[in-house]
């Protein structure tokens, strides 16, 4: 994926959720720079998430990147957690839940979100999502 791509990517997700967060939201997700300064982390708080999931917002994570270039951490109890299986190309274990998929599950959940890490310097997965609850 081209550097150009990866801005892409996140530039249409910050816009698909700033959209969601202007609904009449009274705060904005909680933005933190790592110290190691590459990475940028959103937390939705539950109600951010819930209006992620109900405009469809985490469809925007497979439009841009396919099913191929994020990584997701999902919750101890999540139903898709039981789909987890290695690929020997990627040298690594992976699931083929959606980006809708993982918002909607921790929307369902009491107090649930999600959090998202934002990469650009890494090409191949420019983009993490975890579920919280």
């Amino acid at each position: 994926m081209k550097q150009g791509s990866v801005i892409g990517c996140a530039i249409a997700t910050g816009a698909v959720f700033a959209g969601v967060l202007g609904t009449g939201a009274a705060n904005a997700a909680d933005i933190y720079p790592t110290n190691h300064g590459q990475t940028t982390v959103v937390l939705l708080d539950h109600a951010e998430t819930v209006a992620a999931a109900q405009v469809g917002a985490g469809n925007v994570i497979n439009a841009v990147l396919g099913n191929d270039r994020w990584r997701v951490t999902l919750e101890s109890g999540s139903r898709y957690s039981k789909g987890d299986y290695y690929r020997p190309g990627k040298h690594q274990v992976w699931n083929n839940v959606t980006g809708q998929q993982v918002v909607s599950e921790a929307a369902a959940h009491s107090g649930g979100r999600v959090a998202f890490g934002i990469t650009p310097s890494d090409p191949s997965y420019p983009l993490w999502v975890q579920q919280v609850w």
